[in-house]
């Protein structure tokens, strides 16, 4: 089948999903996506997959091509970010439409000490919790919290065990020199994170 090519390589997220979404739009129902990281290579794949694609991934000579097939025929396997199959199989009692907004690794105003203690227990009882949101929004500070080392990754674990889908943007990653160190969650962007709020029957920010 011919598809329509879409070269994404030295663009930065959120603009190759915003290619992609902008070739679906006009009506293509195969596309080639060339991007040159897996951060771009993975946002791709997963929007795609949202969007009931099948999708396949190559990578040549250090670059991947997201190989995209709309609509998905009856029987056809989606391929998604690594590890997302297991978290879509798994039984999940979350609050439909829910999302919870974590913009710093502190809660509330003052003391940090004290707010640290504070988002630390918010997350271990949340996660403890017979309702769970059904995505958690990580930006600024907020991603510190599902990086190596931090305290409250176990709690954020167990959260992505039951179904919720963490994500951490990409941005602010960067930023803090942590793009290495995400220990829980996947890679985001400005482009799913605006869907994911714009989208949401209920934001939550803490």
């Amino acid at each position: 089948m011919e598809r329509e090519k879409v070269d994404a390589t030295g663009l930065s997220c959120p603009l190759p999903v915003v290619k992609t979404r902008e070739a679906m739009d006009r009506g293509a129902t195969g596309l080639e996506v060339l991007v040159d990281n897996p951060v771009s290579r993975d946002n791709v794949a997963r929007f795609a997959a949202n969007r009931g694609a099948r999708v396949e991934v190559r990578e040549e000579n250090g670059l991947f091509r997201v190989l995209i097939d709309m609509p998905v025929t009856e029987g056809a396997e989606t391929r998604s970010i690594p590890g997302a199959q297991e978290r879509e199989n798994k039984t999940a009692v979350t609050a439909a439409g829910t999302v919870v907004v974590l913009s710093d690794d502190a809660m509330g105003r003052g003391e940090r000490e004290l707010g640290s203690l504070l988002v630390k227990a918010f997350l271990n009882t949340l996660s403890e919790g017979e309702l769970l949101p059904q995505k958690v929004v990580l930006y600024n500070r907020g991603v510190l919290l599902a990086v190596e080392g931090a305290d409250t990754v176990e709690s954020l674990k167990r959260m992505e065990e039951r179904g919720v889908q963490l994500l951490a943007c990409g941005t602010c990653l960067n930023y803090f020199h942590l793009m290495e160190k995400l220990a829980v969650g996947t890679v985001s962007n400005m482009f799913e994170i605006i869907e994911t709020l714009m989208g949401s029957e209920k934001v939550i920010v803490i």
